[in-house]
């Protein structure tokens, strides 16, 4: 189990991390390419793109989770048949989206009041953007197949490959003149190209799987929309919380709003990413220790698992935290650092909180008793949706960011653990102590040494500010080691580590 948990998560880091340092390359050149105004439209067009997502309608969940099933269990009819069904519901969805993909234009250009060229743009944008998410929807069953199968690494490949294309294609659509409607088609190119990828790599790996619509069957999409309607009410929170905040800006402010709460919410997107690539590879595994060793394995791997997001989890907020001002004046311009200070704050302290609670609802999802969490995940988004218009008419971006710290902090800070300690019937006290507890002597060496390097030598360059920042998190790693980590956990790291070291030796002989 732990070499393929580890072998997941690097592999999702891999591709993750890749994908951050090509949005942070490419970010500074869209925004001052675009300029304040288009960039804001991309931004409300990817946030209506996330809104689209949603008629994944936790499909793919509900696929990763019964291909891991089958798979265990060594059953293809089943699983081909849950292949089949998933794609016959996510086909039918898809076309259902094109032919009122003209209506959500028209909406969109006249409920923010685009008018003339830029009107004309977002029209078309929105039109290949329906037929971009139909694709994606369509796709995410070869994805969850791929969860299921634990193959992240080509999940991975593919991501990033698709983003590099995407990015190098934006800076020559750019440079010759087009804009947003041109980046919409390099996108929907994309997709398509990650489609057939992704079908060619599914008949590779498993060939007894099968895409045959002519093996679905009702009963099993009646089984996979009973699992997945839970999983579609926590991703629907999700998109209110994550996306709802550039509708109401651009329809209370102006596009040019947007990019300046954009850019602190990409960073914090960014990290919630590489926080989110550890939880979810758990999900197969504690799916697996559902079926067959109960709560104390899930609790075992709950904690270790815990103590590892808390690690990382701490180390990138606390530093956005410290050093966030620093990075965004030498990733943007010192205009956008100054503009984006305190919501950057705001952001990372509710990601502080947020992070490590990912893990909890790997369990939720992987045992199946993610119906509770969904409906108060849904709940707090509708209050964050209406905090946030009613404070950014007073408070402005402040306001909206505000809104969005306090339910999120309530939501995973508090509601979260508890429902994870009842649904596995463990201590929520003694979890708290053999995790966040002892995280705390490492955050504060943390937090101090980047402190005393912003007080005494206030990075001025890329060089400066990593170099700090690794020194930083060489200590904080090392505190770590002795202060998180138990006897046993530090065993399995030191074989690891001596494993890696091993065949490096070997490699260079």
């Amino acid at each position: 189990m732990f070499k393929t948990l580890t072998k997941n998560i690097f592999s999702n880091y891999v591709g993750i991390g890749g994908t951050i340092i090509i949005a942070f390359l490419l970010s500074p050149y869209l925004v001052h390419t675009l300029g304040d105004t288009k960039y804001g439209v991309w931004s409300v067009i990817s946030a209506l793109t996330g809104y689209m997502a949603l008629l994944d309608l936790g499909i793919s969940s509900a696929i990763a989770k019964y291909v891991a099933k089958y798979k265990a269990l060594k059953d293809y009819k089943s699983l081909n048949t849950v292949l089949a069904s998933g794609l016959v519901i996510m086909l039918t969805v898809g076309s259902l989206l094109v032919l009122i993909s003209p209506l959500i234009a028209g909406f969109m250009v006249d409920v923010f009041k685009f008018e003339g060229e830029l009107g004309e743009s977002v029209h078309q944008l929105v039109l290949i953007a329906s037929l971009d998410i139909a694709i994606f929807v369509t796709t995410g069953i070869l994805v969850g197949s791929m969860y299921g199968f634990q193959r992240h690494e080509i999940i991975n490949g593919v991501t990033l490959t698709v983003t590099l294309m995407n990015a190098c294609f934006f800076y020559l659509v750019l440079e010759n003149g087009y804009d947003l409607v041109a980046m919409g088609v390099v996108n929907l190119l994309g997709n398509i190209f990650a489609a057939i990828v992704y079908v060619y790599a599914l008949g590779k790996i498993e060939p007894d799987a099968s895409l045959n619509v002519r093996n679905a069957e009702k009963p099993v999409v009646g089984s996979i929309f009973t699992y997945s309607k839970y999983t579609f009410l926590s991703m629907l929170a999700m998109q209110l919380v994550y996306y709802s905040d550039a509708f109401v800006i651009g329809f209370f402010m102006s596009a040019a709003a947007i990019t300046y709460y954009t850019i602190p919410w990409s960073l914090s997107e960014y990290t919630n990413k590489l926080i989110h690539a550890i939880a979810e590879t758990f999900v197969p595994v504690f799916s697996e220790q559902d079926a067959t060793q109960g709560n104390r394995a899930i609790y075992e791997t709950y904690v270790s698992g815990t103590k590892f997001m808390l690690m990382i989890s701490n180390l990138l907020c606390i530093g956005v935290l410290v050093m966030g001002d620093y990075f965004v004046g030498l990733w943007m311009g010192e205009k956008y650092a100054v503009a984006c200070s305190t919501i950057l704050s705001i952001m990372f302290f509710t990601q502080l909180i947020k992070g490590p609670q990912l893990l909890s609802y790997s369990i939720l999802l992987g045992t199946a008793n993610h119906r509770k969490f969904s409906f108060y995940n849904f709940g707090f988004s509708l209050l964050n949706l209406f905090l946030s218009i009613i404070f950014i008419q007073r408070y402005g971006l402040i306001g909206v960011a505000g809104a969005t710290a306090f339910t999120q902090i309530c939501f995973y800070g508090i509601i979260t653990p508890i429902l994870t300690s009842r649904v596995i019937g463990s201590s929520l006290t003694e979890y708290l102590k053999e995790t966040y507890l002892r995280i705390v002597p490492a955050s504060l060496v943390l937090l101090v040494t980047l402190y005393w390097f912003a007080r005494v030598s206030p990075p001025d360059s890329y060089l400066l500010l990593i170099s700090q920042a690794l020194l930083a998190a060489v200590l904080y790693v090392i505190v770590c080691y002795w202060t998180l980590l138990n006897n046993k956990e530090r065993l399995f790291l030191m074989e690891k580590v001596s494993a890696v070291t091993s065949r490096l030796s070997i490699a260079r002989a």
